[in-house]
């Protein structure tokens, strides 16, 4: 909600130049995030016991610093040509800013799973509220001091901390007690319990980043940054409520089904069925809104300058409005260890995307036609991997049924 009101005053703040170049730095960030926690803190909220969740907690933090360390030093030689690749040259000067935002988001991320094993929803929700305040009232103070683009950059770091020193303060007691339980045969067994993250989750998470922000990387670099700075916008506003309401509902729904454990499908086949209705209900009427006067609404609401951004967002609307329905529920396959499913659902995915991109460079395609196809094709991934989820759930809820049978 704070986004929908400070984002009409940035948007005539800002150009769609200026939106492009934090739209690559902003992709970069997420493409790069999966590699330096190896996704154990994915897992966090799964142990009965806290001891074995605050060594995957350490494991998740020393991980961060080492490979995220790593990377840093990559990007020393790599990171002006990654910018100058995709057309951000203007944010050359300021590369060293890609490590700094990869490491808070990497800490966040981790901080944010214990968050969701302690079920405090009521926290999470406040500091992304806070963050979101402090990003964007950055972006605003630097936006009216001419401060450009550097204003949006720093307001998308802000944003990207996601509450790490208050979160670090709740929850000190708990990390209080990290030296006396973490040991290191303790750090190898919860590695080597949960390795399937790294090995299945962690490429599928690559390719997952891959497919979701390589549209405005692609986007910047073959139709320039003022294209991929209207689709980031469309995107960004069709995001706000997955990233506000479907990622807590997903982090809710997460908990709860992890709580009830596997030896229980009858009833978390009822709460994925109660949350897919519940999200499809409450997604209809502005899908609807968007796909008709997508274009008026974003000329009325951020200036005639983004009526491009609004023609995107009508084409995009129906793909938005299943991924909505649907993200929530992919936690399912988490605790069924069903990382090889998601991995093979994405790996579909990133292929597809790849001969798009091929086909739409090949026949030289417009930018419109080419947000058409994107959108037809997440339609089709997002639709049957519903399906496929409350399949499994079924599956497993009668398999269940059989054998209490016997």
């Amino acid at each position: 909600m704070v986004s929908l009101c400070t984002v009409p005053i940035l948007a005539r703040l800002y150009t769609p130049a200026d939106y492009g170049l934090v739209a690559v730095y902003a992709a970069l960030v997420q493409m790069l995030l999966p590699l330096v926690s190896l996704r154990y803190p994915m897992a966090i909220p799964l142990p009965r016991r806290d001891e074995m969740a605050l060594n995957l907690f350490a494991l998740s933090g020393l991980l961060t610093l080492g490979v995220g360390g790593l990377v840093c030093v990559a990007l020393i030689f790599v990171g002006p040509w990654l910018l100058d690749l995709f057309s951000a040259q203007a944010l050359a000067p300021w590369w060293f800013l890609l490590p700094i935002g990869l490491l808070m988001a990497g800490f966040s991320e981790i901080l944010n799973a214990w968050a969701t094993r302690r079920r405090a929803y009521q926290l999470m929700a406040m500091n992304s509220i806070v963050a979101v305040l402090v990003g964007d009232g950055l972006k605003l103070v630097l936006g009216f001091l001419g401060i450009r683009p550097l204003g949006l950059l720093f307001g998308q770091m802000a944003n990207q901390s996601g509450g790490i020193l208050r979160f670090t303060q709740v929850f000190f007691k708990n990390f209080r007690r990290i030296p006396q339980v973490v040991t290191r045969s303790r750090l190898l067994f919860i590695a080597s319990f949960y390795k399937d993250y790294p090995i299945y989750r962690l490429p599928l998470q690559i390719i997952l980043v891959f497919t979701m922000q390589a549209p405005l990387l692609y986007t910047a670099k073959f139709y320039g940054i003022a294209v991929s700075g209207q689709l980031g916008l469309a995107l960004t506003m069709l995001a706000l409520p997955i990233s506000i309401i479907g990622q807590s509902i997903g982090r809710a729904y997460y908990a709860e089904v992890a709580q009830l454990g596997r030896n229980r499908p009858d009833q978390i086949f009822s709460v994925t069925v109660k949350i897919q209705l519940l999200l499809l209900a409450a997604s209809i009427v502005p899908t609807l809104g968007l796909m008709f006067f997508g274009p008026t609404i974003f000329r009325i609401a951020f200036g005639s300058q983004w009526e491009t951004a609004g023609h995107y967002a009508s084409l995009l609307s129906i793909y938005i409005f299943l991924q909505f329905t649907s993200s929530p529920l992919m936690q399912l396959l988490n605790v069924y260890n069903r990382q090889r499913a998601f991995l093979v659902m994405n790996v579909v995915r990133a292929v597809a995307f790849i001969a798009m991109c091929v086909a739409v460079t090949y026949f030289d395609l417009s930018a419109e036609n080419y947000v058409r196809i994107y959108s037809l094709q997440m339609v089709l991934f997002y639709a049957g991997s519903s399906i496929y989820i409350i399949y499994v759930a079924y599956q497993l809820k009668n398999s269940r049924a059989i054998s209490s049978a016997r």
